[in-house]
């Protein structure tokens, strides 16, 4: 009984935070999630990145920090994607300088004032199935990783041998309608589960479009996970983040990463190190996939 309610729990949540496909046409949407952990109360973090999606929110002009903080990167989980590590960190320093977030590093990894240095920024991204684009809430520390460890019901669902649904990265989501018929069959001789159900269980698993976000589905990602420097040396993998930043869009078809990226850091630039209010999408200009579009990559620290 007790699988049978999580698995309810997960389809509501599911329906509630989907965002309907009909409300959102014009380009390809994009989508960022943020958490300051440190500098948004645990008792409002959660309630606030949950909040009802905004499609196309106002614009926001580029808050910088008062005063630079200088971040050295390193690799998180990399998924296949048409761009090396160094190019992504290349657009994406760029991008951070804008909220006076430098990086200490030159070109060739040196780092000339190694003082300076407050911030380890651990970069995921390319192109891998996902489902529910936001920021963890809870379990931060650094041996999370992308996709959490399973702790409770709540992070992750088992349907069955090596199968397992994941209530943010998503998994089979065939597997988890079966299992909700499954545990909806009370006349089966074992009670929850067994065969015979009616009826389809509350997810999208046939839809093609992109922008319903009820369904696993290939994305792009770049995902930025802060921690602090001295912390982490401190504490190792128990060092818990700062602030993450979660931008996605989904895989279009004949379209490569490195087109999605330029749109996806567009988008974000206001909201780097910030916590958002729900899920900000974008489908207006902010997310327009600019075929040839030219980056323009520089020092961030020279003016």
């Amino acid at each position: 009984m007790k699988t049978a309610a999580v698995l309810f729990a997960l389809l509501a949540l599911a329906a509630a935070r989907a965002q309907p496909a009909a409300e959102i046409k014009g380009f390809a949407p994009v989508s960022v999630s943020s958490a300051n952990y440190r500098e948004t109360p645990w008792d409002k973090l959660s309630a606030q990145v949950h909040r009802p999606n905004t499609l196309n929110p106002a614009p926001r002009e580029v808050a910088p920090l008062a005063a630079p903080r200088y971040f050295v990167f390193i690799p998180g989980e990399i998924f296949p994607a048409d761009l090396k590590y160094e190019a992504v960190c290349e657009l994406l320093a760029t991008a951070l300088a804008q909220k006076n977030y430098l990086n200490a590093a030159d070109s060739a990894g040196r780092i000339a004032e190694p003082q300076k240095v407050t911030l380890m920024l651990r970069v995921n991204y390319g192109v891998s199935l996902w489902r529910n684009p936001v920021v963890r809430t809870e379990h931060i520390t650094w041996d999370e990783g992308l996709v959490g460890k399973v702790h409770d019901a709540r992070s992750l669902t088992h349907l069955g041998g090596d199968v397992a649904w994941d209530s943010r990265a998503g998994g089979n989501d065939d597997a988890l309608d079966a299992g909700a018929k499954n545990a909806a069959n009370t006349s089966s001789f074992f009670g929850s589960g067994g065969g015979g159900a009616t009826g389809t269980a509350v997810i999208n698993t046939t839809s093609a479009a992109g922008s319903t976000y009820d369904s696993t589905r290939d994305f792009n990602l770049i995902v930025v996970d802060a921690f602090d420097y001295a912390e982490l040396k401190s504490k190792g993998k128990s060092a818990k983040a700062l602030w993450t930043t979660f931008v996605a869009a989904p895989v279009q078809h004949g379209q490569k990463f490195s087109q999605a990226l330029t749109a996806m850091l567009r988008a974000a630039a206001p909201y780097w190190g910030e916590t958002t209010s729900g899920l900000q999408i974008f489908n207006d200009a902010r997310a327009e996939v600019r075929i040839g579009e030219a980056v323009e990559v520089k020092d961030p620290q020279k003016k």
